[in-house]
């Protein structure tokens, strides 16, 4: 039985449109929010191994401990009580986060960080949620462009977005930029709730069963047999790059004395990059297949790398942030596409939140890690770690992970109706 409503052409069009407005006005927020944080972070005093431990927590990189303790709770509850509930849900949760992180910029209090990083954990309980309903308002063999055109609006929002927030940040203190930052996830939530549809039907949802959740919870530590490779590799990937790139803004910011401005600048030209490219490499995905895209993607981010090991200017730092746009460009709709398109529609946010638990819980010691690092052995540290890793990830989707096959039509085509 399909797990998309029967009005399956008006809802496709629909709700492609608000998940896109939906991701410019998140992107408006994050982009500048997550620009800002580890400076933020930092000005308050804290040393760079306590940054990454928080990150390892629950910051934005997504992958802390508490972000992959919700996405098996959120996949499993979306596939129950429906996709727009957990949506919500979340942006409440970020709406709290920025708040709390108000407080501590006014009160100039570095505990209130804490709860504040787990708020912004707890709200990765959508993700599951809203990658389900991305690919059931779409067919199976345009979901990766459909992924890209809401990833594009997200882009497209992070192209002004950073430079604004560093902007704030630099002229008027941290605290202006995340209170507009919480005035943006208000508007989100406002968004979803008002025009967000539901595609999960009430007789596609699984019973809420606690022996079903205790089931589901073990299921965690082993991947499926099918998906193992690819939960191997990706899990590596997010070790590597969780070591390295998740605190790279602290980073500079602590090495290179970079002002927020100036990383606000890095992260626009990234996102242009990543907006430009986003839809075209999109198409590219759903025709020549993920595993190829996802190899590109780490090849870039080796580049990358090996570059940040090197230069020492801030315009050399720009330039290989636009060239990490393609990265991400070329990484999100394969990554989507493959997973979408490993497992049956009913159980598509479950297994996405399982395949997110297991990579988080494996690599969420990474930031920690990372910030040791950097103590220790300065920036190279955590970079170089990184790029050994990246180029492992490539090797093991090269030898080991397979395109999946294409399932039937489940849903109308974005292209047809956008």
């Amino acid at each position: 039985m399909s797990a998309v409503h029967p009005s399956a052409e008006s809802t496709s069009s629909h709700n492609l449109r608000a998940l896109t407005l939906r991701g410019f006005l998140y992107g408006l927020q994050i982009n500048m929010t997550r620009t800002i944080w580890q400076p933020f972070a930092l000005h308050l005093g804290i040393p760079m191994s306590l940054l990454g431990l928080l990150e390892g927590i629950g910051g934005f990189a997504g992958f802390g401990f508490v972000s992959t303790a919700m996405l098996p709770v959120g996949g499993w509850l979306s596939d129950r009580r429906g996709r727009k509930p957990m949506i919500s849900l979340a942006s409440f949760f970020g709406v709290v986060a920025l708040a709390t992180f108000s407080l501590a910029a006014w009160r100039r209090e570095w505990r209130l960080l804490l709860p504040g990083v787990v708020l912004v954990g707890l709200s990765a309980i959508a993700r599951p949620a809203l990658d389900s309903l991305t690919a059931e308002s779409t067919a199976p063999r345009a979901r990766a462009h459909a992924f890209s055109l809401v990833n594009a609006s997200f882009a497209a929002a992070g192209i002004l977005s950073p430079t604004i927030g560093g902007f704030l940040a630099s002229r008027y203190g941290f605290l202006s930029a995340l209170a507009l930052g919480a005035v943006l996830e208000l508007a989100t939530l406002a968004l979803v709730v008002t025009f967000v549809r539901e595609t999960l039907t009430p007789e596609a949802r699984h019973p809420l069963r606690a022996s079903e959740f205790l089931s589901m919870v073990r299921r965690l530590v082993i991947p499926p047999a099918q998906l193992r490779s690819f939960y191997i590799a990706t899990t590596i990937d997010a070790f590597a790059f969780g070591m390295g790139a998740t605190i790279f803004f602290g980073l500079l910011s602590d090495a290179y004395r970079f002002s927020p401005f100036q990383l606000g600048l890095m992260s626009t030209i990234q996102s242009l990059t990543w907006a430009i490219s986003q839809v075209f490499i999109g198409r590219q995905v759903d025709k020549q297949g993920c595993v190829l895209f996802l190899i590109v993607s780490e090849l870039i981010s080796v580049v990358v790398l090996a570059g940040w090991m090197v230069v020492k200017s801030y315009p050399a730092f720009l330039a290989l942030h636009a060239l990490g746009g393609l990265a991400v460009a070329t990484w999100i709709p394969a990554f989507m596409a493959w997973i979408t398109n490993s497992v049956p529609e009913k159980q598509r946010a479950e297994e996405i939140g399982r395949l997110g638990a297991f990579r988080g819980f494996l690599s969420f010691p990474a930031p920690y890690i990372g910030g040791l690092l950097y103590e220790a052995f300065g920036f190279t540290g955590p970079i170089a770690a990184n790029l050994i890793g990246a180029v492992v990830v490539s090797v093991l989707f090269w030898l080991f992970v397979a395109d999946p096959p294409v399932p039937s039509g489940e849903a109308i085509s974005p292209v047809e109706q956008i």
